[in-house]
């Protein structure tokens, strides 16, 4: 019975403890040296309570002479020395192992925690040495005058763990020994990629001189890729589940110096698992079966070929016993009496012998087993049918080594129509005579009737003999033409091909419908298509002549390229007339507001002019566009490309649209989020959208819905557009709720000038000009339609990596002048327009020079010392805009260039050749646009030079 404990205020981190906090409470502590437990420093008492709630082994060692203070747990660990132990010095405890313990209990009570993740130990604790095995920390205690006092040490025991992976490795040792000499391969593989832990001798033989382990099998066998081997092991890691192979085959390399070899393996995968049922690894055990498989193969392709070479033969083959009775038969034998397989034995299969000849059947057939002699006879046997065929029978006696007949291996010949055929030979003969004659006759009569050419022909290219047929078609007599070569009369341009094509003929390549030429006597060539076969180095050649045929495929082709021309010229004549069209609409609205204007200056009218500038300035413009669309059906607009948000663009145009389509129609724009930039030309595709929601709203002319989205595609192999390579793409979807396309109209919708509309309510450029566009600026327009459906419209343009660009400044609302002495080179061809940006330049302010090609602009460069800014068109006589400005840089390095152009064919894209300090402009353009480009190029040249900005 345990002493009772005064629990008072001062002791109650003594509480609960199982058995050691029963005897600590009960315990006299009235000898040790830190005295009763309500006087005990508050860091021993608080870590006496863990200790005490805690179940994890846990001691105590307090003072100097380390009195020990443990819990239940780890009176366990003590064993015999267990109570004894409670309030002895540790080092007493632990006699038997205090040289191990000093250095440790030293060192913690200099102040430096201890701490041993194993630590091996010979302890007596139950009555006898044994070694023990911990894990443990030493962890300090400090007084409050900061000096240790004791350490407190958590524990765990670990000798029956160190002491099974000690067995479990001397084991695995053990069974790897067995591994290495085991006579079949064995190797181990680690963790989900496969890695080599083990392989035995029998596997490195079999895998060559390879580097396994710590390697996975795909790094040792590259060459297995896409043989299932690595997937099977994956599945078998995955599932846990083994897989068994039989002779299965591998190509391997056993030698560097060798060539790969094919192996046949039986082997096993078996999945290393813990005891919870992971997979941990994959045990591979097998044996390299090549001989016996390969011995396997030839036995089994011997019977294949036996069986196939039985079954391939016409004969009905039969064995029979020593005694002669019949036991075996072939397929033959069943498929001649339709008698099912097994139902025939040798006295039924007797039965089907003619009676007449059964009697000399059997006498010759007891004979031959009586003597073993070889047997052959021929008699005839009944068919399913009932008719009867004659045969040839054979038989030969298998012996034994005594000499005693082992047994019989005969066969049935079916000779039954060579006998007939000798039987019929016999009564031909009589009449053989007559028939040759005939049939000479006949042959002759084909020969000479024949309106074809007949012709034998050596191996040397004469000719034998030909028919008469010569003569009409090629006007040469037969006696003429035996002896020659045929190249005597092959057209001297065919005569090579002639020559190769008789030499595959004479080789046994039969020719067929070889065309060539051959001279006519007159001298005119004439086309013979050439069949032939060869007999005896002979080549029988038969000649169809087809010069005919040939002249109407030659009036034929060409009857078709007139039509073709005609085409075109109708397509060209349409073209031209839509154009011609809608321009002399133009210029007449032009023109008359230009006369009004005169008319009325002259009469000192000018209240009325504005109204009729206007009028004229509305037709430039829509002949302006006009150009603009038939240059981007042509691929051929210049286009001034940036990088722009399609949202930010779109988003600007919602009021255009709105006000474009109409409130009968709904209208939703759809942006998508993170949208990639694109490079184009901003304008062109503003107009490109106008154009889709134009024909959008004419499609719905009772009202409907209007959509118009923008995305991120990612185009491919499987799911791009086929014009379009593969690659990232912005797309612009304009998708309407109208009457829809149907099919035929669909194929023609980007066709320029065809229109489904009435006369005067579409030109037909809308979709040409947007096809053209987008497939100039590297992307497609893709169209899906059906009648009644709506369309869908979807641009693909595609996507950019650089910086966008930034947003447009509001334009000036006056025309800017020229800001000091500045100097412009204005090379221009046309009169009227050079005279008229001259004009203008000349208004503002501007110091201007004048050239009317390409090598004026060039000498004046030459000889001018001072220009600041180069205007000229590209399409110059002589000498281009773009070569010019080229000699003009290396003339003046501050030189900057403006292009105007309204059609060249290498300035479709202004990024393919500009360079900083260049810009573009297309015809026509405003003056105030003039002004504001040369105003800002000029602004620009003047930041760089300004001091400030160094």
């Amino acid at each position: 019975m345990f002493r009772m404990f005064d629990l008072s205020p001062g002791c109650a981190f003594l509480v609960g403890g199982g058995e050691m906090g029963a005897l600590i409470r009960a315990h006299d502590w009235s000898r040790a040296p830190f005295g009763a437990p309500h006087d005990w420093p508050q860091p021993l008492q608080t870590l006496v309570s863990v200790m005490l709630g805690a179940k994890q082994p846990m001691f105590i060692a307090w003072g100097a002479e380390h009195h020990m203070l443990y819990n239940d747990a780890y009176a366990e660990i003590l064993g015999g020395k267990h109570p004894g132990a409670l309030g002895a010095p540790l080092l007493e405890v632990w006699s038997e192992i205090r040289r191990d313990l000093l250095p440790l209990v030293e060192q913690t009570y200099a102040g430096r925690p201890v701490h041993m993740e194993d630590i091996t130990l010979i302890t007596e604790r139950h009555g006898y040495r044994e070694e023990a095995h911990f894990a443990f920390s030493y962890t300090p205690v400090r007084n409050e005058n900061g000096e240790v006092s004791g350490f407190f040490c958590p524990c765990i025991e670990t000798t029956r763990q160190v002491l099974a992976e000690r067995r479990l490795t001397e084991d695995t040792a053990r069974q790897r020994r067995l591994f290495e000499c085991a006579p079949g391969f064995i190797t181990i593989l680690k963790g989900p990629e496969h890695v080599f832990e083990f392989a035995n001798l029998a596997y490195s033989r079999l895998v060559g001189e390879r580097d396994l382990l710590g390697k996975t099998v795909r790094e040792v066998f590259p060459e297995l890729a896409g043989d299932n081997f690595f997937e099977r092991l994956d599945q078998v890691y995955r599932t846990g589940q083994r897989y068994i192979a039989h002779h299965k085959p591998i190509r391997l390399q056993t030698n560097p110096a060798s060539p790969p070899r094919d192996h046949f393996l039986d082997f096993i995968y078996e999945p290393v698992t813990t005891g919870a049922g992971q997979v941990t690894g994959i045990f591979i055990e097998g044996y390299d079966v090549t001989e016996t498989h390969l011995a396997q193969e030839a036995q089994r392709a011997s019977e294949l070929k036996f069986r196939t070479l039985a079954e391939a033969m016409p004969n009905q083959v039969w064995t029979a016993a020593a005694n002669g009775q019949l036991d075996w038969f072939n397929d033959r034998v069943y498929a001649y009496s339709a008698a099912a397989e097994g139902e025939l034995d040798g006295e039924s299969w007797s039965q089907l012998v003619h009676p007449d000849d059964r009697p000399s059947v059997a006498q010759r057939w007891a004979a031959a087993v009586a003597t073993g002699s070889d047997y052959e006879t021929e008699f005839r046997l009944r068919r399913a049918d009932g008719s009867y065929r004659w045969h040839l029978v054979r038989a030969v006696a298998i012996l034994a080594e005594d000499g005693q007949v082992q047994r019989w291996i005969g066969t049935n010949t079916d000779i039954h129509d060579q006998k007939m055929a000798a039987q019929n030979l016999r009564e031909l003969n009589d009449s053989l005579e007559m028939r040759v004659e005939a049939r000479t006759a006949e042959r002759d009569r084909v020969w000479r009737n024949s309106r074809d050419l007949l012709a034998i022909v050596d191996s040397d290219g004469l000719f034998r003999a030909v028919n008469p047929a010569w003569t009409e078609i090629l006007g040469y007599r037969p006696d003429e033409m035996k002896g020659r070569s045929f190249l005597e009369f092959v057209w001297p341009e065919d005569v090579e091909p002639t020559r190769r094509e008789l030499e595959a003929a004479v080789n046994r390549c039969d020719l067929s419908d070889f065309e060539n030429r051959y001279r006519h006597q007159d001298g005119t060539p004439r086309w013979i298509s050439w069949h032939t076969s060869v007999e005896s180095e002979l080549v029988y050649a038969y000649g169809r002549h087809i010069s005919a045929e040939k002249e109407q495929a030659e009036a034929l082709q060409h009857t078709e390229e007139l039509l073709r021309q005609a085409q075109k010229m109708e397509a060209l004549g349409q073209l031209t007339g839509g154009i011609a069209h809608d321009f002399n609409n133009l210029l007449a609205g032009i023109i008359g507001s230009l006369e009004l204007i005169q008319t009325r200056l002259n009469q000192g009218r000018t209240e009325p002019i504005e109204r009729y500038t206007r009028n004229a300035m509305s037709s430039a413009q829509r002949a302006a566009a006009l150009t603009h669309r038939l240059l981007a059906f042509a691929r051929r607009q210049p286009l001034a490309p940036k990088s722009l948000d399609a949202n930010r663009l779109l988003g600007g145009m919602r009021d255009l649209l709105r006000g474009t389509i109409g409130p009968l129609h709904r209208l939703d724009l759809i942006a998508a989020d993170a949208l990639w930039p694109i490079l184009c030309d901003p304008n062109q595709l503003e107009s490109a959208i106008l154009n889709l929601a134009l024909n959008a709203r004419d499609a719905m002319p009772e009202g409907g819905s209007l959509q118009v989205q923008t995305a991120n595609a990612r185009c491919g192999a499987e799911n791009g557009v086929s014009s379009l390579p593969a690659g990232d793409y912005v797309t612009i979807t304009v998708r309407d709720s109208g009457t829809g396309m149907p099919a035929e109209t669909l194929e023609r919708a980007c066709e320029p000038f065809f229109t489904t509309k009435s006369q005067g309510q579409g030109t037909g450029l809308g979709l040409s000009m947007v096809y053209g566009f987008a497939q100039q600026s590297g992307g497609h327009l893709e169209l899906r339609s059906q009648a009644g459906e709506g369309t869908i419209a979807t641009v693909y343009l595609p996507r950019h990596s650089g910086a966008l660009a930034e947003e447009p400044q509001d334009t000036l609302t006056e025309v800017p002048r020229a800001q000091g002495d500045e100097t412009v080179l204005l090379v221009e061809d046309d009169p009227i327009i050079r005279n008229l940006i001259t004009e203008v330049l000349q208004g503002l302010g501007y110091h201007t020079l004048a050239a009317s090609d390409g090598p004026s602009g060039l000498h004046i460069l030459q000889t001018h010392p001072c220009i600041d800014l180069l205007v000229t068109d590209i399409g110059l006589p002589g000498l281009d805009g773009r070569q010019l400005a080229e000699y003009g840089l290396a003339l003046h390095l501050k030189l900057k260039v403006l292009f105007i152009t309204g059609y060249a064919k290498d300035a479709t894209s202004a990024s393919g050749f500009m360079k900083p300090g260049m810009e573009m402009m297309t015809k026509p353009f405003a003056v105030a646009a003039l002004a504001n480009k040369i105003r800002g190029m000029m602004a620009v040249s003047a930041a760089l030079e300004d001091p400030k900005n160094s």
